[in-house]
């Protein structure tokens, strides 16, 4: 059996993790541009989308970035890991949690307000900047993530980026399998994406359950889900 026959492990929903120390270690963010291994790609999302400040670059931490390299170097001959997104900009994620409660409200009327934040914060966190439990993406820890093919097509994973249903949660397409028989493009979207947790969790990254591209390192959320006592990563600031 090789390991994209293998089931995805089951991941419970985290709680308290915002509570986790953080002895931040002070490591610097590092462009992802800048690094010249020939296997990655750097492609930030919410740029091309046109969100107001956002960069045309990613950023993560060093180490984040060397791990990422060796992600990269498990994946098949000629394929290449495809960097959408890392350390975010305050005002970007302030637009994004925006956008979502408003989508969220639009959508269900019904909901109350309480039920609106706890439905959007599944997603999209609230742009926190307090420094005992900032937003993940606010620590440099986190990156959104993707595999590109010796063609130069992205492995279909079963949703877009930022495609927040319930199709999106990482186990989907595994936990759908064990009542129902798959579809063949069901088969391969379970797949492509047992292959991207392979290579990104047999390098020290950790998974947001609910987004199959969401990975973390360092902060608080990996350090609850690796079961660590403090994390390393806390906020940062990119220094221009």
């Amino acid at each position: 059996m090789n390991r994209n026959d293998n089931p995805l492990p089951h991941v419970h929903p985290l709680q308290d993790w915002k509570k986790i120390p953080i002895h931040e270690n002070k490591e610097e963010l590092v462009s992802m541009q800048s690094i010249d291994s020939g296997l990655l790609l750097v492609k930030p999302q919410y740029h091309e989308k046109g969100i107001v400040g956002a960069l045309n670059d990613c950023y993560v931490r060093r180490e984040v970035a060397i791990m990422l390299v060796e992600a990269a170097r498990k994946l098949p001959n000629g394929y290449k890991l495809m960097i959408w997104d890392g350390w975010r900009p305050f005002s970007v994620q302030s637009q994004l949690y925006d956008a979502y409660v408003n989508q969220l409200s639009n959508d269900f009327p019904e909901f109350s307000e309480e039920r609106l934040i706890e439905s959007a914060r599944q997603f999209v966190s609230y742009p926190n900047e307090d420094e005992e439990s900032p937003a993940p993406h606010f620590t440099g820890g986190a990156v959104d993530v993707t595999i590109v093919d010796s063609n130069g097509d992205q492995l279909q994973m079963g949703t877009e980026f930022d495609e927040f249903t319930n199709s999106a949660w990482t186990k989907f397409y595994e936990e759908k399998n064990n009542t129902e028989d798959l579809t063949e493009d069901e088969e391969t979207f379970m797949k492509n994406r047992r292959l991207l947790q392979h290579v990104m969790t047999t390098s020290g990254f950790t998974n947001y359950p609910a987004e199959w591209w969401h990975f973390d390192h360092g902060n608080q959320w990996w350090a609850k889900q690796s079961n660590e006592p403090v994390a390393k990563y806390g906020l940062v600031k990119l220094e221009t």
